[in-house]
Order: structure tokens, then sequence, then C-alpha cells
């Protein structure tokens, strides 16, 4: 049978794991921006990703020609908690549908790797 946890478990379900990197929103956001400055390729972007449905973004998982990918692949971001779907990029950086929109969307035509780390950086 299952017993309530105390205030003490609780309180240690809030803590982060022993050797777990712990980044503030700000870090995340220039550490991804950072990424996408060295990259020399230049990434790929969505089509209508800020339309999509949160439960698309959740099991979606980030084209390998992305910068979400990119971010992904960084040992740095992935032992902080960054997991694969575009849903797990959206709650591990913070980031709205608009903040999406601004860096990762087709609509106003491609964008170099540099605005895109800009824009990044302008959100930390």
């Amino acid at each position: 049978m299952n017993k309530p946890l105390s205030i003490a478990e609780l309180e240690r379900l809030d803590q982060p794991l022993p050797g777990a990197v712990v980044m503030s929103r700000r870090d995340k956001l220039m550490r991804f921006a950072k990424i996408v400055r060295g990259t020399y390729v230049q990434f790929a972007l969505y089509n209508n990703l800020e339309h999509m449905p949160q439960e698309v973004w959740d099991t979606m998982v980030a084209d390998p020609r992305t910068a979400f990918a990119a971010a992904a692949n960084d040992p740095i971001l992935k032992d902080a908690g960054l997991g694969p779907t575009i849903g797990d990029a959206q709650r591990f950086f913070e980031l709205s549908r608009d903040d999406l929109h601004a860096f990762s969307c087709d609509c106003g035509g491609s964008i170099h790797n540099q605005d895109m780390a800009d824009r990044i950086e302008r959100m930390a």
C-alpha cells in the first residue's frame, strides 16, 4: 500500500539529482545561442510550428537539421535535462509559442544562424 510522502520527502523531490547540472533560464538560452552561432551549416526552419498542438510538440523529435536538435545533442544541455522533442525544448528553455516562432519558423523566409542566435539571446 502507498503511504503519503512526508514534508521532508516532498522537499527532497524539488532538489536536483546528485551530479545534475543546474542552469538558470538565461544560462540555458545563452548556451543555446552559442551553439547556434558556432554552427556553420544553416539550420532548417519549421513551417507553422507555432500553430501545432502541444501534443504534437510533445512527441515530435526535433528534425536533425534544426537548432533544436543541435541543442539536444549538446552534452551540457542534455545533462541539464533537455530532451529530444520540441515540447522538451519549449519547457526546458521556458519558451512561449511566440518565442518559438521568433527564431524557428520559416514564415519570414530564411534566417541565418547569427540572426537566430541574436533572437535567442534577446529572450534571455
